[in-house]
């Protein structure tokens, strides 16, 4: 047996043996009465392996590749990820080399490490590579990140302009309204836009942010998500919503201390959409020394035509576990090397800020 099928045969043998995933109540908390252990996995190298180009969801007409409830997504230390169903079969096999690299407003993310999950969902964070996503009270997805597992770094050289402030001793909420602002003037920009606000741990290891997103899979629409990305740089997107030019939207971002977990809600309060998801025991972001941010970032960004108009970020709240007020002072980024003009951060105090373009 050659030293690659031995490690997947152990690894298999200990998830099988070791595994227990606590099952959620309906309102995504965890409980701790019952246990729930994974299916022996039974890997296939007979399969013929396929390329993932868009990332993994549930729902039938998504452009992610479709795969059942309860699936278990296995990425190992060799570059080879499975996806198997709840008992443990396989449904397929990919080589992560072969996966194309998907904007993402965390940079740029292998299709592969992209999972698209149910509005609620609850994602826990284990310390053992193992996360598991709950909605309405039922384990959806399990991902396995082993040690070792080489997984690429985001790039956030797509960061166009943000105000920004690190090593904030402790933000246990941050809240921010904005209006959703013009198109970029070309219509038929491959350009893909994202504007919101976001919280970052100290290394800038992941993210938790609610995403207002333009151009998405080539719709040339305006939609929002929340996104939360965890140490290993795998996405978790909650399931997006349509907006449109001019509607009023919310970022939350708030910890629960009762649940250990940050909630990460996208809202359009002009038409009551709603998205959420909730990063239980996310160990990489946390509440203390970390980074906020109000951001403008872009993908296939050519010149002025393909960027949206001037946004202002307003009622912006900012507290801590204790929900007692957070001060701090911004400082600002902008991109100097895409070719854009007219780029200016601007605040008054700590709200408003103004992320000013040359579009109206």
């Amino acid at each position: 047996m050659s030293l690659r099928k031995l490690s997947i045969v152990l690894l298999t043998l200990l998830l099988a043996a070791m595994v227990i995933v606590p099952i959620v109540s309906a309102d995504g908390q965890i409980t701790k009465g019952d246990n729930f252990q994974l299916s022996q996995l039974k890997p296939d190298d007979s399969q013929t392996k396929v390329v993932i180009q868009n990332g993994f969801s549930f729902a039938q007409g998504d452009s992610q590749t479709v795969i059942p409830l309860g699936s278990i997504i296995q990425h190992s230390s060799d570059g080879i990820t499975r996806v198997f169903d709840s008992d443990g079969k396989q449904i397929s096999i990919s080589q992560d080399i072969d996966s194309p690299k998907i904007p993402t407003p965390y940079g740029d993310l292998p299709a592969v490490n992209i999972n698209q999950i149910p509005d609620g969902s609850s994602i826990d964070v284990k310390d053992n590579g193992i996360t598991n996503v709950y909605s309405k009270g039922q384990r959806v997805l399990t991902v396995i990140s082993p040690a070792g597992k080489k997984i690429p770094v985001a790039s956030t050289s797509g960061w166009i302009e943000d105000s920004y402030a690190w090593n904030i001793p402790e933000l246990g909420q941050f809240i921010a309204d904005w209006t959703v602002p013009s198109s970029p003037p070309n219509r038929q920009t491959g350009a893909i836009d994202y504007i919101f606000n976001g919280i970052q741990p100290g290394n800038s290891v992941g993210i938790v942010q609610p995403v207002l997103e333009y151009n998405v899979a080539g719709t040339h629409q305006w939609t929002g998500a929340p996104w939360y990305v965890d140490s290993n740089n795998l996405g978790y997107r909650g399931t997006p919503i349509s907006t449109s030019v001019g509607h009023t939207v919310r970022g939350t971002l708030g910890w629960n201390q009762n649940l250990n977990r940050w909630n990460i809600i996208f809202q359009d309060l002009s038409n009551g959409g709603y998205s959420s998801s909730f990063s239980t025991n996310a160990p990489n972001i946390g509440t203390n020394n970390v980074g906020a941010f109000c951001a403008l970032e872009g993908k296939n960004i050519n010149n002025d035509n393909d960027v949206p108009g001037t946004i202002t970020f307003y009622n912006m709240r900012f507290r801590n576990v204790n929900l007692n007020p957070v001060s701090f002072s911004w400082n600002k980024y902008t991109n100097t090397g895409m070719g854009l003009t007219n780029l200016n951060v601007a605040w008054s105090g700590m709200t408003p800020v103004t992320l000013w373009t040359k579009n109206p």
